[in-house]
Formats: C-alpha cells, sequence, structure tokens
C-alpha cells in the first residue's frame, strides 16, 4: 500500500531541538511557561513535540525556539491540530501549525529543512 503525502511543505526529523511552549494570557504580558518540549519534526508551516501537559485539539499556544546553528530566537502563534498518546507513558504527542509566522523566520526554517534533506541524501 503506498502512502500520499498530504503536506504541501517537507517535514525533517530534528535533533537537539527544544520549543518553550507558552498558553496565552489574556494580556501579552501575561504568558507563562507550560512545557520545555523536544521538537519530533519541523517543517515550514508546522512541527511535532512531545509533551507531559494535557494539550488539546484546537487550543493556541505561542511558541519559542532556536534552530541548530542558529541564534535566530524563532518566535510563533500556533493552534494544535491533533494529540495521540505516545507507546512511552505519561507522553503525548503533539502537532501544531503555526500562525502568523514572520517571514524571515519561515525562510530560516526552509533553508534547515532543505540542508537537512540534502544531508539525509548523501
Amino acid at each position: 500500500m503506498n502512502l500520499v503525502e498530504r503536506r504541501q511543505y517537507p517535514r525533517v526529523e530534528t535533533n537537539y531541538v527544544t520549543v518553550e511552549v507558552y498558553k496565552p494570557g489574556t494580556h501579552p504580558s501575561e504568558t507563562e511557561v507550560e512545557e520545555i518540549c523536544p521538537v519530533l519534526n519541523l517543517s515550514e508551516t508546522g512541527m511535532k513535540f512531545r509533551a507531559e501537559q494535557n494539550f488539546k485539539n484546537g487550543q493556541l499556544l505561542k511558541l519559542t525556539f532556536v534552530l541548530p546553528n542558529s541564534m535566530v530566537v524563532i518566535r510563533t502563534d500556533a493552534t494544535i491540530i491533533y494529540v495521540s498518546q505516545t507507546t512511552a507513558k505519561n507522553f503525548l504527542e503533539i502537532g501544531v501549525q503555526f500562525k502568523g509566522i514572520g517571514l524571515a523566520e519561515r525562510k530560516l526554517i526552509s533553508h534547515f529543512i532543505a540542508k537537512k534533506i540534502s544531508e539525509n541524501n548523501q
């Protein structure tokens, strides 16, 4: 059986990338770190990370992360698209879609992904 890739943008597995996950407060300064999570994979438009917190589909989050060999902090809002239980107890895999990510940040992610794909094909 052939699986058809539905994503418009390629997604790559990541190592050594973590994301700070915040739940937005009612006031922009009222954000509180919920968890620092390992990123499992990344695309220009979203990511999947492993979390201990119980997040819910449709929930809005604020994310902050830095790509390897970069000093640029990427900040974006994201909507949870899916939550799935992992085989490891007490962990969830969270898939999010970025909302309002800046063009410069998106290009940085795109270059990171292209480099990872190139390295994987060698």
